[in-house]
């Protein structure tokens, strides 16, 4: 991206979008961030407003538009347990669409939708490629391929230029769930759940944010398409686990339960969580990352976007713990 244009980040508040809007602002852009959350401490910086706004109020956010050269929409219903069909169904398919139409007559150049590896499932074959067979297993999957189908069919009617991401397992300084792995190896309860043989891809934070302005750029070939962007390799989990236990200088985890166990409790921590409207600490849901094989083929996102992620495993965790003892990534 070049010039100093005006931006919109949605979904600002979560773990990519401040490290997304931050960027921006700090390449001379003029960011205007958008989030339902009230605007966390991280972005207040010069070169940023915050509107505390939600997707789905059509008319708020077109006024927001004027003006804008990119649209990132990061917005969606992802890591509650407890949300219902209808509210990942209104967020991440109806309003993703209609955000494409807002754009559309707002005059906005282009706009990156953000989806998930998540749309395939469990990989039977990897490394998955865009057109690999999809299996989403849950309603936030379910309805993150249903918004890039919705998105897709909004931006073909209109003329729209669209671009959507898939980002692989994102992780670094400020997200909940890297925290929450290397609090759990620091303090030695981390369990597996089977033998941690599954593959995980995780991609650095600062790669995904080079992904989405590498996409921003792209060429008129990328408008229209979907790009997978993940780490430089996959590892095992127990691969992951044991990096992150070399970082900490911590014991190496070895306890594990069986599947069958797992599922149960899990089961369980819904029901009882349910109840009081927390999130629970183990869910079905967060099993896949135990059993699932995530690994992908990137060839693509770097023939279209020249996108290459330049972090391997070891070296993000270690600038995470950096950040999170209060030094610099």
């Amino acid at each position: 991206m070049t010039g100093q244009p005006i931006v919109v980040v949605t979904g600002a508040a979560g773990f990519i979008g401040i490290h997304l809007a931050r960027r921006l602002a700090r390449d001379g852009c003029g960011v205007r961030a958008i989030d339902v959350q009230p605007m966390p401490t991280a972005l207040a910086v010069d070169g940023l407003s915050y509107e505390q706004v939600d997707v789905r109020e059509g008319g708020r956010l077109a006024g927001l538009l004027e003006g804008v050269d990119t649209v990132f929409h990061l917005a969606s219903v992802h890591l509650s347990v407890h949300a219902s069909f209808e509210q990942f169904q209104a967020v991440n398919v109806a309003a993703a669409a209609d955000l494409v139409s807002a754009c559309y007559h707002a005059g906005v150049r282009r706009l990156i939708h953000t989806s998930s590896v998540g749309v395939y499932g469990h990989v039977a074959d990897p490394p998955a490629q865009e057109d690999s067979p999809k299996h989403p297993e849950n309603d936030y999957e379910r309805t993150k391929l249903a918004g890039e189908a919705a998105a897709r069919q909004r931006a073909d009617e209109l003329g729209m230029d669209v671009v959507i991401l898939r980002p692989a397992w994102v992780y670094g300084p400020g997200c909940p769930r890297t925290a929450k792995l290397l609090r759990s190896v620091r303090k030695g309860r981390f369990v597996y759940v089977g033998d941690g043989s599954n593959l995980r891809h995780p991609i650095y934070v600062d790669d995904a944010v080079d992904a989405f302005l590498l996409a921003a750029s792209a060429g008129a070939d990328a408008r229209g398409r979907s790009f997978i962007v993940a780490g430089p390799r996959p590892v095992t989990l127990r691969e992951l686990v044991d990096c992150c236990a070399h970082v900490l200088a911590a014991p190496v985890p070895s306890r594990s339960l069986p599947h069958w166990l797992a599922h149960a409790l899990g089961w369980g921590a819904e029901l009882a969580f349910g109840v009081t409207g927390r999130e629970p600490p183990l869910s079905r849901r967060s099993l896949a990352f135990f059993e699932n094989d995530n690994a992908f083929d990137t060839s693509a996102a770097a023939a279209a976007l020249g996108f290459r992620a330049a972090t391997d495993l070891e070296t993000g965790l270690k600038r995470t713990v950096a950040v999170a003892s209060g030094g610099t990534p």
